[in-house]
């Protein structure tokens, strides 16, 4: 796409650059800017104006939608391996949240928010443009949701918020006991997953496959990413991979068995497989989670736009499928992102924050699309219910929170 790093360091420069090419130069003036000239040029800053990758975010504007907040998120922890952050905390428990009765957060109810693989050809980013939203071109219209800047930084707060959930994990597989040589990452989106585990695993080859090549140019020297639709007939050689990786594809994929079946055939025996995927849907404990409002229209034409795209609910039946499949030692986990910064405890608050805040793009991103090529809503009629399903989640007195199920299995070794 741009070629833009994500959240990417510039590589170190080059302190040799400042040699004479041919012959010596005439002496420069020693006295520019009033300092001497003539050592060597100082460090070059690499850390320029990027954030790293898997680093902390930016801090939360509290003044969000123009109206101050309470308080803005506490920093999301910056390290970004496969273990946990902060041995002396806790596991976070995503199952089971209780509601901060004395947290307020808005100003009003309403209204207030707080702070086959293929080279890269000009077929494949002559990109698709649809009511202001920019989508992919190869296997055009598979997948309805917008690849432009706006979604690439909501893909990006969204692996955030995933490690957070995880404890600052990239994972939930047992990799750490027999580091893999070969890890696929399939649907990578920006890449941000595949660069930090190429980072994690400095031995290991990553590899990257999205439908859209929006990811960065510069990369790790054991990474690379590929245009490929995980649909088709997969290239790769049996057996070659040691750990494969599926997050978020619910909305991709249409042929489940078939897609399980060539994550079993491309694996070796032992390896792993790791399948995130979560309900398209929102649930409430407390009974705050009213009947007729905007939110709940907006999940049902969201899955009724899913079901006639043949994409079918996956989350609660992924276990199974996973087994049916020939996986062993399948495990199932479902940890909870709540929405909004109703929790009391204050790592699912801080979750919470960003989870709201990631909505402000998120709405558009799943719905957009799906509202306008299905069910034959105008863009304007569209970008109405995403708002006003927005302005309920804004709403402190709706306690939601959205089950994340996490499955991990292996490949027997017979």
């Amino acid at each position: 796409m741009s070629g833009r790093p994500v959240g990417r360091a510039l590589p170190p420069f080059d302190s040799t650059m400042n040699e004479p090419v041919s012959g010596a130069l005439p002496p420069l003036d020693s006295t520019m800017s009033g300092q001497p000239v003539g050592g060597a040029l100082p460090p070059f800053d690499s850390t320029m104006s990027e954030r790293p990758v898997g680093g902390a975010l930016p801090p939360l504007d509290s003044t969000v939608s123009g109206q101050p907040v309470s308080r803005a998120p506490p920093p999301l922890d910056s390290t970004m391996s496969g273990q946990s952050v902060g041995a002396a905390l806790p596991p976070l428990d995503c199952t089971n949240i209780e509601v901060d009765s004395g947290m307020d957060y808005h100003e009003s109810d309403e209204d207030q928010v707080p702070s086959g693989c293929v080279s890269i050809t000009s077929s494949v980013v002559d990109y698709q443009y649809e009511h202001g939203r920019r989508y992919h071109s190869y296997s055009q219209g598979n997948y309805p949701m917008p690849n432009d800047e706006t979604e690439q930084d909501r893909l990006d707060m969204h692996h955030q918020i995933f490690l957070k959930m995880l404890n600052g994990r990239l994972f939930l597989a047992p990799l750490d006991r027999n580091p893999p040589k070969r890890i696929l990452d399939i649907g990578t989106g920006t890449g941000i997953w595949a660069l930090d585990m190429a980072e994690h695993f400095p031995h290991a080859h990553v590899i990257g496959t999205d439908l859209s090549p929006i990811q960065p140019t510069m990369v790790l020297p054991n990474c690379r990413f590929e245009v490929d639709d995980a649909e088709l007939e997969w290239t790769w050689p049996p057996g070659h991979f040691d750990f494969i990786h599926s997050r978020l594809l619910g909305q991709s994929i249409k042929n489940w068995e078939t897609y399980l079946a060539q994550m079993f055939h491309h694996l070796k025996p032992g390896g792993y497989v790791e399948l995130i995927e979560h309900l398209m849907d929102v649930r409430s404990d407390d009974g705050s989670y009213p009947e007729n409002c905007a939110l709940r229209q907006y999940m049902h034409n969201l899955n009724l736009a899913l079901e006639q795209m043949g994409l079918p609910a996956i989350a609660t039946k992924l276990r199974q499928l996973v087994t049916n499949a020939g996986f062993v030692n399948v495990t199932e986990e479902v940890r909870n992102m709540p929405w909004g910064p109703w929790p009391r405890d204050p790592r699912m608050k801080e979750i919470g924050y960003w989870a709201l805040l990631n909505s402000d793009s998120s709405f558009e991103a799943y719905g957009l699309a799906s509202f306008t090529r299905v069910l034959g809503m105008t863009g304007e009629e569209a970008r109405e219910l995403c708002t006003r399903a927005q302005r309920d989640l804004k709403n402190k007195h709706i306690h939601v929170y959205n089950p994340n199920y996490f499955i991990v299995a292996r490949k027997p070794f017979i």
